[in-house]
């Protein structure tokens, strides 16, 4: 293979592998481990206040420990949305991922714990 050559095949590797891996700007990996742990105890909360509150008779002592619980998470969140709202976490930004789950915690009924999140990222 000519030296010419050579260097085709080396550029075209070189290109082919910055095009690989998912786009920037991707949350640092701290970051991305407190939004794994955020996002987890959202949707946690809100499973376990759905089924709580499928049927009559759901303590209310419960769903207030699955306030808190949310709320915890929310604030996780809120706290790297603060940071940046335009990283990219497994596809999507910190800004809609608050979206999203301010949206889940409105449909499970854990409205305090959305509140949080949203008087948490308002000012952004």
């Amino acid at each position: 293979m000519s030296g010419r050559a050579a260097r085709r095949v080396v550029v075209a590797v070189a290109l082919w592998l910055a095009s690989c891996g998912p786009p920037p700007p991707q949350a640092p990996p701290l970051f991305a481990k407190r939004l794994d742990s955020a996002t987890g105890g959202i949707s946690t909360a809100c499973g376990e206040a759905s089924q709580l509150t499928a049927f009559p008779g759901a303590k209310p002592s419960e769903l207030l420990t699955l306030e808190i619980t949310a709320r915890s998470g929310a604030l996780m969140l809120a706290s790297v949305y603060q940071r940046n709202p335009s990283w990219i976490y497994q596809g999507e930004t910190i800004r809609q991922i608050v979206r999203d789950s301010a949206s889940m915690l409105e449909s499970c009924g854990l409205h305090r714990a959305q509140a949080a999140l949203e008087r948490a990222t308002r000012r952004h």
